[in-house]
């Protein structure tokens, strides 16, 4: 059965990569202060899905410069507790958005699993600190509409990404890099499936 999604967060990129990890490793994660982020960049690759952080491993959501060198990180959760992160450029960009949720899933590629032990899964930009002053504040999740732009909006930019909820204390990645939706369209998309399950038959 396909999922039901709903909008819950989003992230400004300016290419660098975003960590989904669990809410108590934010501490460990020091990319400005204490160069995490530099020592991670000679590492970053397409097969890249996570790496260590503290006592635990953080996913990485390594933004696809072939959909877009800048642009939101849109977060979706379904009813099951499955996340999705999509990157999607479009000039019609709720459209895009759309699209690219309906597409089938078995697309994917599969990658490493993450614990989230806390029940809290945080949204950071690699680039920065997980905690203190050099880190962006975390929102709670907001459900809510489709985004109605892909336009920068510094209000929402500014903030950091978004702080779930996760009754799963688990996830495997699914990695779909850049796929085309139409000659116009194209997305890239990061799949957060509960441990305990796997891609569904559409």
């Amino acid at each position: 059965m396909a999922r039901t999604w709903t909008h819950v967060g989003r992230c400004w990129s300016n290419g660098e990569p975003f960590l989904a990890l669990d809410g108590d490793l934010l501490p460990d994660w020091s990319g400005e202060t204490d160069g995490h982020y530099e020592q991670l960049v000679p590492d970053l690759a397409y097969d890249l899905t996570s790496i260590p952080v503290g006592a635990g491993r953080a996913a990485v959501v390594l933004t696809d410069t072939e959909v877009a060198d800048e642009g939101w990180l849109e977060v979706f959760r379904a009813d099951d507790d499955a996340v999705v992160v999509l990157q999607v450029s479009g000039s019609d960009y709720p459209a895009a958005v759309a699209a690219a949720l309906a597409q089938p899933e078995d697309a994917a590629e599969p990658g490493d699993h993450v614990t989230v032990p806390s029940g809290r899964l945080a949204f950071i930009s690699a680039a920065l600190d997980g905690a203190g002053v050099e880190a962006a504040p975390l929102r709670p999740e907001s459900p809510g509409p489709l985004p109605d732009s892909g336009d920068f909006d510094e209000r929402q930019a500014g903030a950091g990404g978004p702080l779930l909820r996760a009754t799963a204390h688990g996830y495997r990645i699914w990695v779909q890099w850049m796929t085309r939706l139409d000659e116009d369209a194209v997305f890239a998309r990061w799949l957060f499936v509960p441990a305990s399950g796997d891609i569904p038959s559409q």
